[in-house]
Parts: C-alpha cells; sequence; structure tokens
C-alpha cells in the first residue's frame, strides 16, 4: 500500500516534469541586442497613437513615449523617454523626461511571424530601470522601474500589450491601460 501511495504521489510530479520539458525554451532565452519602441515616432509611423499609458489605484493616469536598446546578454540598457502624469484629483498634468539607467529583466515571446511580421520583430516583457526628471523641478530626479511588454510572437494569455511604471516610493503606475497604445522590440 505504501508503494502504491508513494506512486500515486510521483505521478502527477513526474507528469508535470514531462509536459515542461517539452516546452521550448527557445522563445523565453532569446539573447541579443534589440531595440525597444514604445508608442514613438516608429510605433505611430505603423498607424498607433502617440504613447503607452497605465494607470495608478488613485486614478492618476501616466503617458510613456520611450526608445533605446539593450542587451540580453550583458544587461546594458540605454536610451530613454518623455512622460506626462495626468492627476485625477487636480486636473493636473506634470511632464517630464526619464534616462534608461539599465535592464532589469527580458522575457522574449519569440519573433512575429506568427503574426506575419519580419523574424527581427519581436514580442515579450521588459522591465527597465529608469530615472524620471518632472520639467517643472529639473533637480529632481526619480528612480523607477519601466515595464513594456508587447504581445507578438507567442505570448502567454495573461500577456496585455501595455506599459507599467513604478516610481518607487512615490506612485505605482500598476494597471496596464488597454488598447492605449504600442510596443516594439526590434533584434538588431
Amino acid at each position: 500500500m505504501r508503494k502504491f501511495l508513494a506512486f500515486m504521489i510521483a505521478l502527477p510530479l513526474l507528469v508535470f516534469t514531462a509536459v515542461f520539458a517539452a516546452v521550448p525554451a527557445g522563445a523565453a532565452t532569446e539573447k541579443g541586442t534589440f531595440q525597444y519602441h514604445v508608442g514613438d515616432a516608429l510605433v505611430q509611423s505603423l498607424g498607433f497613437p502617440v504613447g503607452n499609458k497605465a494607470m495608478a489605484e488613485n486614478g492618476d493616469v501616466v503617458t510613456i513615449v520611450a526608445t533605446g536598446t539593450f542587451d540580453s546578454v550583458s544587461g546594458v540598457a540605454t536610451g530613454g523617454g518623455t512622460f506626462s502624469h495626468h492627476e485625477a484629483a487636480t486636473g493636473r498634468t506634470i511632464t517630464g523626461t526619464f534616462v534608461t539607467t539599465g535592464l532589469i529583466s527580458f522575457q522574449s515571446y519569440g519573433n512575429a511571424t506568427p503574426q506575419g511580421l519580419p523574424a527581427n520583430f519581436f514580442g515579450g516583457k521588459l522591465m527597465l530601470s529608469i530615472v524620471a526628471t518632472p520639467n517643472a523641478a529639473p533637480n529632481v530626479h526619480l528612480p523607477a522601474a519601466l515595464t513594456v511588454e508587447c504581445e507578438l510572437g507567442n505570448p502567454p494569455t495573461a500577456a496585455l500589450e501595455g506599459v507599467r511604471v513604478n516610481v518607487y516610493n512615490v506612485i505605482n503606475f500598476n494597471k496596464t491601460v488597454p488598447e492605449s497604445g504600442a510596443n516594439l522590440y526590434i533584434k538588431e
């Protein structure tokens, strides 16, 4: 009976291991240098609106426009962009710029050939370290994390095209605003 119980306990683990061992790892392990485009001129030239939006719990909305590069091997990221933070409570809008300071992580969803696009276009989830500077306070530098998600390739079902921005100890725009813009990664 003990052998039978041990087998019944081990069986789900064996099935789980066999199923996930068969999943190709290529999409999640894509290595190389990529350009990232968030609602910038390139994305706009493809017919999408300016920027991409995220919302905070208090109803504030930030719009991000960004361009740069990242290397998934070295962890180096460059570039930056602009932000526009609309305060729900006051109606005031705070604008500024940000600089990309590093790559936190990149999970590739593979190239965009399933969507009929060039093989050097990629989808995935990108997390960047950034430092934001409001135009009205040029001596204030706010560290933050920018998360960019692009649904090209073979994304998981939970993927949602958009951005999220966590300005540490200030505000967390943790809700992607659906269909507010587009993002793209291009492998160099």
